[in-house]
């Protein structure tokens, strides 16, 4: 039959509880919502910082070549092209072919007629069907950037030497200088190449920020919701304990209420007959001891049901523990256990109870005493270091199994066949409230250490 205990631990542990896993999926999906927007933004700004870059240096040369032609005065000779061109138009075209990485350029008159061209053979011809031509007609300073494998697909292009490369083709209209009148567009080829290496460097550098800022917020985001994941995770634990706790407080208070009395009565007429001589085979001994054990019992789970409560109080320590030792060393003694108290003078007063201190060493040195047989050694030491003091409990005993070490201080948990499994985490309650610290390691064979760490006074 399942000991009470046991059966009271598997109600109040949670079963089928599984890691929350926000980081998991956040990794996923945040991974993959912040790579697309990087790629978006580094797509988008990319285009447009090229499209900008391509737009200005077109406006700078439409300036470029407005102001040439109001040098040369060129008006007369788009409003009636009829003849051989002057001397002066004759410079403007000689300008205009002149210009900077150009590889062809040609001249329009309104009617889309090809008035003048670096390529003789295009002079006098009309191509239909060219929509940069006529938003340039219309006033606009037109950029197409192409691909020199392209370029054919164009009639105006035959000849255009400018086959695997990359070329910006620029339509820029010109205007009379006193009336404001468009009197032409002036089609002008062009490879910048110190343009087009300035994009290429702006683009890089565009996408080194997209990536790098798309790092970064994934990191800050991954951070966030792990700190926030590990925040829910200790809020779920607090409220599954103090759940669990609020059970055995219920249950605590039950058992107390119904088996004290008769406990008493027992221990008082044990210990009756025991004085009148009536027990000579220390039977009524027995009967006291095990109603001690009970009752212990009933103290340790009315004592972890409690609520935390910050008593206020202070302990001397060095009197807490050396009381401890005297009550515990018979008992090591008569056991065959070999028991070394080092503890020094002046170990200060510890913001603790001074009752639930004694609990709490009472714990230990019992536990350790389960742990260890005749011949093996049991240690208590304590010391201060800077502001608080430190208390170690050691014992050369069984240990603790390694798959057991994360399990020792919950409630219920206890490998020994008559445990409750209540003096760990009642420890480590208890310590805790005083703004303390267990640390406990152990090696199965060799033994465990269990050190408190409490705040001086």
């Amino acid at each position: 039959m399942p000991q009470p205990w046991k059966v009271l631990h598997f109600l109040l542990t949670p079963t089928g509880a599984q890691p929350l896993g926000l980081t998991r999926v956040f990794a996923g999906v945040g991974a993959a919502a912040i790579g697309a927007f990087s790629l978006a933004m580094g797509v988008w700004l990319s285009s447009w910082l090229e499209q900008r870059m391509l737009e200005r240096d077109a406006a700078l040369s439409r300036d470029f070549v407005q102001s040439i032609a109001d040098i040369q005065r060129v008006a007369a000779f788009f409003a009636k092209p009829e003849g051989a061109p002057s001397a002066a138009v004759g410079e403007f075209f000689a300008h205009v072919a002149a210009m900077p990485d150009v590889l062809r350029a040609n001249v329009y008159a309104p009617d889309r007629r090809v008035l003048w061209s670096s390529n003789a053979a295009l002079i006098g011809q009309v191509f239909p069907a060219n929509e940069e031509l006529d938003e340039a007609l219309e006033g606009q300073v037109v950029v197409n950037a192409e691909q020199g494998d392209d370029h054919a697909e164009k009639a105006e292009h035959v000849g255009l030497n400018a086959a695997a490369h990359r070329y910006v083709e620029n339509y820029l209209p010109v205007y009379e200088p006193r009336s404001r009148r468009m009197m032409g567009v002036i089609e002008v080829y062009r490879r910048p190449t110190a343009l087009f290496e300035s994009i290429r460097e702006g683009q890089v550098r565009i996408w080194i920020g997209a990536a790098g800022g798309g790092l970064f917020l994934f990191a800050v985001l991954v951070w966030f919701v792990r700190r926030t994941e590990r925040a829910m995770a200790s809020q779920q634990k607090r409220l599954v304990e103090a759940d669990a706790m609020g059970m055995v407080g219920e249950i605590s208070a039950a058992v107390a209420h119904s088996i004290r009395n008769p406990l008493g009565s027992i221990r008082s007429s044990a210990e009756l007959q025991r004085e009148l001589g009536q027990d000579p085979q220390g039977v009524h001994a027995e009967v006291m001891g095990h109603v001690d054990r009970i009752e212990h019992l009933v103290r340790s789970l009315l004592t972890l049901a409690a609520a935390p409560v910050d008593s206020g109080g202070q302990a001397d320590l060095g009197a807490v523990l050396r009381s401890a030792a005297e009550r515990f060393r018979p008992q090591f003694a008569a056991d065959g256990r070999s028991f070394q108290c080092e503890l020094p003078s002046g170990l200060g007063f510890v913001a603790a109870d001074p009752v639930l201190l004694a609990q709490v060493v009472d714990s230990l040195l019992a536990n350790a005493a389960d742990a260890t047989g005749p011949g093996q050694r049991i240690t208590l030491t304590a010391g201060r270091r800077g502001r608080e003091a430190w208390v170690s409990v050691e014992d050369t005993g069984a240990g603790i199994a390694p798959q057991h070490l994360a399990e020792v201080f919950k409630p219920f948990f206890t490998t020994k066949p008559r445990g409750l499994g209540l003096g760990l985490n009642l420890v480590k309650r208890l310590v805790e409230r005083q703004g303390g610290r267990v640390e406990l390691a152990s090696q199965l064979g060799e033994g465990t250490r269990v050190t408190l760490q409490l705040p001086l006074r």
